[in-house]
């Protein structure tokens, strides 16, 4: 019997109820428990008929010859779609010691998980949807029984099998990133290394053997002077051994924490000196620095880390999901990145943007604010996000969740909009006197001028239950499920999901000055002291009624000039708004004809 069905299942029934219950069509549908379909087996799917392949019944596997489906353009194994607490599993047996090598993804945007086995023991899982990936593992002797499991919604796909029997002498699968440190924090260093198990570890320092340091992993506690310079790792087995390349260590101003990975998302790359401004993106980072070059580090799927032109004269940067967004000196802003799903790229940045004074980077939308006010919008609008409000005007600050967008006007209100399914966009209307808001997957933050933190929106782990530990605040920022608030002190406190440590701010982290949050991991800028809140102009010069005034400025925040011409003045007029350089930045007033005036600084 020849059957065209892409996938095989169970036996099933499905009804269809009409209005005031009654049955409408009652419909059977009747897949073929067998793992051959059109002439096809679950060996030739997977390119490998030299294993016996079995999947259980219910939920199991089968082929598909559609060609986005698979890695080779032939066929591969597919998942069954498990209901809620089952899974769909696919399972051979080898003798080792051996390696067995493959190629795997999910559906895209599937919320299950595809993770693979031996002997009942996780090995690795899929973590990102849409692109495959290699994978290779190594067993030691004896009978091993291979597991690739999927449970959730979605589906999983597994293409060219291959395994090899046989002892591997190591490989290094990543080699131990260079990276910079704050001094007085703890340092890891880590390297994956593959071969027929068990293997020994044993790190060095500048060519001398460390002692105990034993694992795949090496960790420097309170990182002084002392400890900077090279490490590496030998890594040996029965088959022989394998020197790592080096890891530098070097001090830096950017702290991380949060999911340490092997593309160093939750640390610092080398060269973090003379950093003025800091975006953490879900799987990359980075950071602008006194010379307005800007550097990355971590994933770089698609493109985020691949800067296509030179940049320099930058002043902010901004990240998040697979975008990445930078302001420039003369006040115009470039992105980079791709958007996935396919919706529009944050890289079409509208044309004729200018006088831009902040930017912001949402799941697959941007956001910028304009000298006068006026915020632009571009990217992913599948749910409205760049939809800016036609009456928005006089806005201080702009912030952009993974799927809604928030602004923060002159009077310290809020506007947002876009995705508000957990409330999100629903803004408390006791809200008032805002400096500052943030943006999660489904929540939303905001910073008070009196230093009081609110929070709204989805709060299944916590994010919107403010600590009240965060007095004084003075920044505020939002990964998907969790917040960062800086104090006036120049210490952090996070909150909300923890479950890779993104809220395990280090116990010694002092003196930051600016803060940024993302997927599930932080970065944090540190100076020399706690965060400047308050600052005298200086070298006032007036000349051909033109007035101008100095004040020190940071990266990402907004700086205007007020002035009014009595004291006794209810109202002051404010002048356009301007990017903070992260030097002394130079204020001005060309209007200057009166006989007197009073003039303020106002920073968001």
């Amino acid at each position: 019997m020849k059957l065209d069905f892409e996938f095989l299942g169970r036996l099933f029934y499905r009804t269809f109820v009409l209005p005031f219950g009654k049955l409408a069509v009652m419909a059977l549908s009747i897949l073929f428990a067998t793992s051959s379909v059109s002439g096809q087996t679950l060996g030739q799917a997977l390119n490998a008929t030299n294993l016996t392949w079995t999947t259980p019944f219910p939920n199991q596997w089968g082929f598909t010859t559609i060609p986005s489906q698979t890695h080779d353009g032939g066929s591969a194994a597919r998942s069954g779609n498990p209901p809620p607490s089952q899974s769909s599993i696919l399972q051979t047996t080898v003798t080792g010691p051996g390696k067995i090598t493959f190629w795997w993804n999910v559906s895209d945007f599937a919320s299950g998980n595809l993770s693979f086995t031996v002997n009942g023991l996780e090995q690795t899982n899929f973590f990102q949807w849409g692109t495959w990936r290699q994978e290779t593992i190594f067993f030691s002797s004896g009978s091993q029984t291979l597991r690739w499991i999927f449970t959730g919604s979605g589906v999983g796909y597994v293409d060219e099998v291959n395994y090899s029997a046989g002892s591997f002498s190591p490989q290094m699968t990543y080699q131990p990133l260079s990276q910079s440190q704050v001094p007085g924090l703890d340092t890891m260093i880590v390297t994956v290394a593959q071969g027929t198990p068990p293997l020994s570890y044993q790190w060095q320092f500048n060519g001398t053997t460390i002692a105990g340091a034993t694992n795949s992993f090496v960790v420097i506690t309170n990182t002084q002077q002392t400890n900077l310079g090279n490490y590496q790792v030998v890594v040996t087995n029965s088959a022989g051994s394998i020197t790592s390349s080096i890891s530098s260590l070097e001090f830096g101003q950017v702290a991380a924490w949060g999911q340490l990975d092997l593309v160093g998302r939750a640390t610092a790359t080398k060269g973090m000196t003379n950093i003025i401004g800091i975006a953490a993106g879900a799987t990359h980072n980075l950071v602008v620095n006194s010379s307005g070059i800007v550097v990355g580090w971590g994933m770089n799927n698609d493109g985020e880390l691949t800067l296509p032109i030179s940049l320099t004269n930058a002043v902010s940067v901004a990240a998040d999901f697979r975008g990445s967004l930078a302001l420039f000196s003369d006040e115009q802003t470039f992105a980079w990145g791709i958007n996935s799903a396919g919706l529009n790229s944050i890289s079409n940045t509208p044309s004729g943007l200018s006088n831009l004074v902040s930017i912001a980077v949402g799941g697959f939308h941007a956001l910028a604010l304009r000298s006068d006010g006026k915020v632009f919008a571009w990217g992913g609008n599948n749910l409205g996000q760049t939809n800016v409000p036609a009456n928005l005007s006089n806005v201080v600050a702009i912030a952009a969740g993974f799927q809604h967008s928030l602004a923060v006007k002159s009077d310290g209100t809020v506007v947002a909009w876009g995705d508000g399914g957990y409330g999100q966009t629903n803004v408390p209307v006791s809200l008032t006197n805002v400096v500052g808001v943030a943006g999660g997957l489904l929540h939303s933050v905001a910073i008070l001028g009196d230093g009081s933190v609110r929070a709204w929106g989805y709060n299944a782990y916590g994010q919107t239950n403010v600590p009240t530990t965060l007095t004084n605040a003075v920044a505020i920022d939002a990964g998907w499920h969790f917040n960062v608030g800086l104090k006036a002190d120049g210490t952090v406190v996070a909150w909300g999901l923890n479950y890779v440590g993104q809220t395990n701010v280090p116990t010694k982290l002092t003196n930051v000055v600016a803060v940024s949050a993302a997927f599930n991991h932080s970065l944090a800028l540190v100076g020399s002291g706690p965060p400047i809140t308050a600052s005298l102009m200086s070298e006032p010069t007036f000349f051909s009624n033109t007035f101008r005034v100095k004040v020190p400025s940071q990266s990402g925040r907004v700086y205007r000039l007020e002035y009014k011409s009595s004291l006794a003045d209810t109202n002051w007029t404010a002048l356009p708004l301007v990017a903070g350089n992260g030097a002394n930045l130079v204020l001005t007033d060309a209007t200057a004809f009166g006989s007197q005036r009073f003039y303020r600084v106002r920073r968001w």
